[in-house]
């Protein structure tokens, strides 16, 4: 996703240095062979996602199931039904069918610790206590204004969703991620952490927090092989990027399926080199691994105040 410098009518953004993460390497739009799920075997794995009702979360389950995942825990608020049976469609069996498929629908309240709890008990149950990937997608946007005139309670609840949300996540499924061998975690950041906009402080500094809290999470848990990640799912035209000012629009142009296939590609094989960082799923991936010495000998991709 790249932003234009200011110009008139528009409200001022500070990019910090997202262009040069940005241009790391190159950009992608849409999904790419590399990428594919056709590429991937993830027979007898299993992927829980918060926020898979629409959009990113949608497409994740959908091509979980395209690379062969045989246990997909799709969550939300809202009605799942159609997704369940989006991602029974998208199954690739060794006849082309579902064959041994397994599709768990949960409604819950990632702010919720008795919400996650029951999820996570659900969850369990269904796949035999193992999890191998968990991806924490839920999201909110406040309503863009001023710290002044912006709503507290709406300020706060963009955290409480993109933050405690994360958490609850993490507390609830990790058990069950170390009881995998794929062990890994993914939580949705954005640009927006790399940004200092003007009307969005809420949102942009709590997905400053997530990209903190995958690095914290890394740390903690590295030792029992669990691979955390932070991700910039790009610019897609989701209900809530829809939700910024009309001229942030033009920005929306990448597909759903860029981000989940990119998290296939991260399911696929264990990558602990990436383990701790911010990943964009514009990025081609290919790309990026040729470059995995310079971003471990350089420590790339984390949070850290220049000197």
């Amino acid at each position: 996703m790249q932003l234009p410098e200011d110009r008139p009518g528009t409200m001022g953004v500070n990019l910090t240095n997202w262009p040069a993460i940005s241009s790391y390497v190159t950009n992608r739009h849409d999904t790419y062979p590399a990428i594919s799920p056709s590429l991937a075997d993830l027979r007898g794995k299993s992927v829980f996602i918060t926020g898979a009702s629409k959009g990113c979360g949608r497409a994740t389950a959908v091509e979980f199931a395209k690379a062969g995942c045989t246990r997909i825990a799709v969550a939300a608020r809202s009605d799942l039904t159609d997704v369940v049976a989006a991602v029974k469609a998208a199954a690739r069996g060794k006849d082309g069918d579902a064959g041994e498929m397994r599709v768990v629908a949960v409604n819950l309240d990632v702010t919720s610790a008795d919400s996650m709890a029951a999820a996570a008990a659900t969850v369990s149950e269904a796949f035999g206590g193992v999890v191998d990937v968990v991806v924490a997608n839920a999201g909110y946007l406040e309503a863009w204004a001023p710290m002044h005139e912006a709503d507290a309670d709406d300020w706060w609840a963009s955290w409480e969703v993109n933050v405690k949300g994360v958490y609850l996540t993490a507390k609830y499924f990790a058990p069950m991620l170390l009881k995998s061998e794929t062990k890994l975690f993914v939580a949705v950041s954005s640009i927006g952490a790399h940004l200092i906009r003007k009307h969005a402080s809420s949102y942009h500094i709590n997905k400053l927090a997530v990209i903190r809290f995958v690095e914290y999470m890394q740390e903690e848990y590295a030792d029992e092989g669990i691979v955390a990640v932070s991700v910039h799912p790009g610019g897609v035209k989701t209900d809530l990027a829809l939700s910024m000012p009309d001229f942030m629009h033009e920005l929306l142009v990448d597909t759903p399926e860029l981000f989940a296939d990119s998290i296939v590609w991260l399911a696929d094989k264990r990558r602990e080199w990436l383990g701790g960082r911010f990943i964009n799923a514009c990025w081609d991936l290919g790309e990026l691994e040729g470059k995995k010495e310079e971003v471990v000998g350089r420590d790339l991709f984390k949070f850290r105040m220049t000197v």
